[in-house]
């Protein structure tokens, strides 16, 4: 800078014009395709003890992505570095347990002490992370004094199990103690023993009390070597098998409500009401609840055993003031309950304005058991176009065709030509988008007609852009198998379909689909849409065969990882000749499985990347297949062949490893019964990389017109 500054003052004043110019166009263009700036971000300290171990979320390890504004960014770093000493006990794993982890610190500390050393992580593209400081703060926890705290331990009755008791150790600071220790209790009654408990620090008391009477219970806790670190005395009364409790009714109130929003006896955003006795047993009677000061347009739904659910549609904002008070159905009643319930105004309707993605459910009678898909966009202006696959016929639909109220969210849909009406709610969920401040809004109604109906429901498409991409997009397929039923046993009839998903920056997804039925590959376009805790697209699609159509619906969840499950279901029409005998015309996948896999995946290799795995196993599972469905295989690079000692002949295999796709064919041998046949199958990796999973065709080995389908699964020795 200096030396230009010289070469400036030098020359002519135009010339140096015109030079300092074109230093700041050359200064604007190096910025502009300077390398991002990707910061990983780790825990400053880990305050931790000896024997205690790190929890999943203490030690999580994030890359945040450049301007504008750190966020979680999807691509992941192919290593993270640790340059200095872990204290003894601890380790870095590179995976995570949440969606978004990019590595942790896990284990458990063996040595007090301070330690610090330095992390950073090798991104895909090459590019390098920040390097970050991490400081291991490890006490002994033998180091400090604790006191026992207990709850719970005053009233049982005798032969009732114990719901809700137990003592845990805190330190001065009240710190919980999480290190291993030994418990002794005396003076328990028999039938009740004191263990520790699932989360780490808490002791609980278990059992069911076998006599009544006063008890005096003593809870002494010592370190593993024997030495003592506290205890306490509790006075333990235990009621006789007939005393009748005493029954409290405890009202949630989850947080604000809003004016006009729907609220159902279902899930737990609105207020809900439970009944318990004082020994914590939960009632599991129908409760009948009276209430005072309920907003209009709310009221108490008690139908469900144990509980009451606060329902319908407010039409008035403010705060009111709540009574509740519960009767049990041999007439005790219960203590009133006063509660304070917030309702909030409407929710601005252009807040709710985007693209709504939805999958109509099956019904015989409503549309052929093929299900469907409405798709609708909704301006901040109120303008709608969209939409609706009804009986495998797409039916389009502007504004005209739609009524909406702006105030709560309630849409009809009437398509012309499709003979049904779609009706539904617009609603504003408690969550919002991972890495974006973008509220979650769901689609939630039905499409019926004079004489039937079936739900529809759906959620808003996350607005993405270049400057905002989406966590979940990648430049990988996530690859999926479809198997119905993984618990279907051998001779079952059974089958498996395939989808490639492709998810861009700002959120749209490509799907490709292979049918259950060998059909030829169907392109999709759907929408990602984010929740707090991951993704989910729909799936509808409607591939031709030789008997005419089959459709496949159902959604979709994926993390950021690129990691995938869902449902879906398979329906082929017509005349039912494909890929399953007779009879079988719906399959319902719950077992949907998918991953963005790596271009070398580790495991079962089939193309020579990894030569040390010699022998596989394929396992033929279905109807009409030869009494020994394993056959050895020999992995040999590109090809697979059958091992010497296997009756089996001409396997042919191809692997796509753009797709993730696997696919090849052998043929079967004859026997006393059936004649040779040709089996063909098609294939994808499991997640893990050590297997193939996926679906075979073949002739019936009796009528040479039809064929028959399985599931294929070909995993290493």
């Amino acid at each position: 800078m200096n030396a230009f500054r010289s070469l400036i003052s030098k020359c002519d004043p135009r010339v140096a014009v015109l030079l300092f110019i074109g230093w700041l166009v050359f200064s604007a263009e190096s910025a502009l395709h300077a390398a991002p700036v990707y910061r990983i971000q780790a825990p400053q300290s880990l305050i931790v003890n000896v024997g205690e171990e790190i929890s999943p979320w203490q030690g999580q390890i994030v890359i945040l992505r450049p301007s504008p504004g750190d966020n979680f960014w999807y691509r992941l770093p192919h290593t993270v570095q640790v340059t200095g000493t872990l204290p003894p006990g601890i380790r870095l794993e590179q995976k995570g347990a949440g969606f978004h982890d990019l590595a942790r610190f896990a284990g458990t500390p063996t040595q007090a002490g301070q330690f610090t050393v330095q992390v950073q992580a090798s991104m895909a593209d090459g590019l390098s992370t920040t390097q970050e400081s991490v400081t291991f703060v490890i006490t002994d926890p033998r180091d400090d004094s604790y006191t026992v705290k207990t709850w719970g331990l005053t009233r049982f009755r005798q032969g009732l199990q114990v719901g809700n008791a137990g003592a845990y150790l805190v330190s001065q600071s009240q710190s919980l103690l999480k290190a291993p220790v030994n418990v002794q209790a005396k003076g328990l009654p028999a039938g009740v023993t004191v263990v520790a408990s699932n989360d780490p620090g808490y002791y609980t008391v278990q059992g069911a009390p076998e006599v009544a009477g006063q008890f005096s219970v003593k809870l002494t806790f010592s370190w593993p070597d024997g030495s003592m670190i506290a205890e306490t005395t509790q006075d333990l009364k235990v009621f006789p098998v007939d005393y009748q409790p005493q029954q409290t009714l405890s009202v949630i109130v989850p947080g604000p409500i809003r004016k006009n929003v729907n609220y159902s006896a279902s899930g737990f955003q609105a207020p809900f009401l439970f009944v318990e006795d004082e020994f914590g047993a939960r009632s599991s009677e129908k409760l009948t609840i009276t209430s005072t000061g309920l907003p209009t347009g709310l009221s108490v739904d008690s139908q469900s055993e144990g509980i009451g659910y606060v329902v319908g549609r407010p039409t008035e904002t403010g705060t009111f003031d709540v009574t509740f008070r519960a009767t049990l159905p041999d007439g005790t009643i219960t203590n009133l309950v006063e509660a304070s319930i917030q309702v909030l105004p409407a929710i601005p309707f252009t807040d709710s304005a985007g693209t709504y993605d939805n999958v109509v459910q099956r019904s015989e009678s409503l549309n052929g058991n093929n299900g469907g898909r409405l798709r609708f966009t909704l301006t901040s202006g109120g303008q709608t176009s969209g939409f609706l696959i009804h009986n495998l016929v797409r039916y389009p639909f502007s504004s005209s065709a739609v009524k909406i109220d702006a105030e709560t969210g309630d849409i009809t849909i009437t398509p012309p030509g499709a003979g049904v009406t779609v009706k539904g709610t617009i609603a504003l969920s408690d969550e919002f988008s991972v890495g974006s401040p973008q509220q979650y809004f769901t689609f939630d109604g039905e499409v019926a007609n004079d004489s039937s109906s079936i739900a529809v429901n759906g959620a808003r498409a996350t607005r993405r852009s270049a400057s905002d991409p989406s966590p979940y997009a990648g430049d990988q397929n996530i690859n999926f198998v479809f198997v119905n039923g993984s618990g279907v046993s051998a001779g079952q009839p059974t089958g498996a379909g395939f989808l490639a998903a492709r998810i861009s920056s700002v959120g749209n997804v490509t799907l490709t689909v292979w049918a259950p039925d060998g059909s030829a590959p169907v392109s999709l376009a759907t929408t990602l849409s984010e929740t707090s805790y991951g993704a989910t697209f729909p799936v509808y699609a409607i591939l031709p065969n030789s008997s005419g159509a089959s459709t496949l619906a159902g959604q979709i969840f994926v993390n950021a990882d690129g990691e995938a499950a869902g449902e879906l279901s398979w329906y082929q029409s017509a005349t039912n000749r494909g890929a399953f005998p007779d009879g079988i015309a719906l399959v319902n996948y719950t077992g949907v499985m998918g991953s963005r896999y790596t271009t070398e995946p580790a495991g079962l290799n089939l193309l020579g990347l990894e030569e040390s795995i010699k022998t596989a196993q394929l396992d033929l599972i279905g109807e009409d297949v030869p009494t020994e469905p394993e056959v050895a295989l020999t992995v040999q690079r590109a090809a697979m062949r059958a091992a010497p000692a296997a009756n089996v002949r001409g396997v042919k295999l191809q692997f796509n490893r753009k797709t993730g796709i696997l696919t090849g064919s052998l043929t079967l041998p004859a026997t006393k019964t059936s004649r040779a046949r040709a089996v063909t199958f098609r294939g994808v990796r499991t997640p893990k990389g050590t297997g193939i999973v996926g679906h075979f065709t073949a002739p019936s080995s009796s009528k040479a017109n039809r064929r028959v389908a399985g599931m294929l699964k070909i995993s290493t020795e």
